[in-house]
């Protein structure tokens, strides 16, 4: 996507989100909680994780595309560098201890090259930690098989089906297989979101509000969240991977 897309797509106010709890901060981004530096590559506009990860590292950088993202990164007070179109960051080799890449490799157009310059970018030893949804999620199965559609997830469907900004989609196999490719020695996969077996009504059309409503009102144990643990590439509705580079490179 270019730069000029997601400064509108910041703008918009679709995406902020809100601040995780402690319990998924730590859930999701443990591995470099003991880093002394962060790359947080496609930071976006730094509401959700920022606040706790740069409390947990001596030295924090949001990098984006979007330069309405950095201004507001760096009204925070935090540093921020600029993602050029070629996916690299003006940092010589080996600059962080870790990186995070949050929701972000669906969305590029080459996320090989992204996962390649945060290798190139860590030190020997360093550690990523990145999130994608999973296309193999037993409810986009279904959507795929009955309804020969994926969750490209647009802004408002209601007024626009056609402009989602989810460009690529990976399972637990093939997002494995990138950071591999991009030259990482030990990479692990596993799941860390609310997941639900109820979901597997998103794929039947209007019926499609059971999901809702048992997520809104029956316990993690009636939705049978602990599937995503056991069998992540099937119930896992986000993944993790959790990369480190050689210390030899």
């Amino acid at each position: 996507m270019k730069p000029t897309f997601y400064d509108s797509y910041w703008r918009s106010g679709y995406h902020l989100g809100d601040e995780w709890d402690p319990n998924r901060f730590h859930c999701v981004l443990g591995p470099i909680a003991n880093s002394d530096s962060i790359l947080d590559y496609g930071c976006g506009m730094g509401y959700n994780y920022q606040r706790p990860l740069v409390e947990a590292v001596e030295r924090y950088v949001g990098a984006d595309v979007s330069e309405t993202a950095l201004s507001n990164v760096r009204e925070k007070g935090y540093e921020a560098a600029k993602i050029g179109e070629d996916s690299r960051v003006d940092f010589p080799d080996g600059t962080f201890g870790g990186a995070v890449a949050i929701e972000v490799m669906e969305h590029l157009f080459d996320p090989l090259a992204a996962a390649k310059e945060l290798h190139r970018i860590l030190k020997p030893g360093g550690v990523l930690v990145a999130t994608v949804p999973n296309f193999g999620y037993h409810a986009w199965r279904l959507m795929a098989l009955i309804r020969a559609k994926v969750p490209s997830e647009p802004e408002d469907g209601s007024v626009n089906k056609f402009n989602g900004v989810h460009i690529r989609y990976f399972n637990t196999r093939t997002f494995k297989q990138l950071f591999l490719d991009a030259g990482f020695s030990d990479v692990s996969i596993d799941s860390f979101d609310d997941s639900s077996i109820w979901d597997v009504f998103w794929a039947l059309g209007p019926i499609g509000r059971i999901s809702a409503l048992a997520r809104d009102r029956l316990p993690q144990w009636l939705r049978l969240v602990w599937l995503q643990n056991l069998m992540p590439s099937v119930f896992a509705y986000r993944i993790r991977a959790v990369a480190r580079k050689a210390q030899d490179s």
